[in-house]
């Protein structure tokens, strides 16, 4: 009868030890955004500055840490930010090459351990 005690409840910690180790130990996955920016024609804007941000936040609520993030465009027109929480965001980009200024806004909704993919058309300003 011991025995029998023994071994159950040897075999329940065993489980209770192997649930709790590959459970504790998994990875919240990173919440992803990725702006790509183009031009009128959908070529894409390298060496564009990206800036993610929240204008409209509640006064007198906390500020949240690293919520306004800018960022540069690489050569296939990316720009990737990674933040803790959910948030939706305004994004503005804006690059200046030669006597001509680009400029394009958007939005984007950002989901806990999703990756969300916008793409804004950055056009020539007067």
């Amino acid at each position: 009868m011991k025995k029998t005690i023994l071994k159950i409840s040897s075999i329940l910690l065993a489980v209770f030890f192997v649930s709790t180790v590959f459970t504790s130990c998994e990875k919240e996955k990173d919440t992803i955004g990725i702006i790509k920016v183009v031009n009128s024609n959908g070529d894409p804007m390298s060496g564009v500055t990206v800036v993610l941000d929240q204008t409209n936040t509640d006064p007198g609520t906390d500020p949240i840490e690293n919520l306004t993030q800018t960022k540069e465009t690489d050569a296939s027109g990316r720009a990737e930010f990674i933040y803790k929480y959910e948030a939706i965001l305004d994004i503005t980009v804006s690059k200046t090459s030669g006597n001509d200024t680009y400029e394009g806004n958007g939005i984007i909704r950002l989901l806990t351990g999703k990756i969300e993919q916008v793409t804004i058309e950055a056009v020539v300003t007067p």
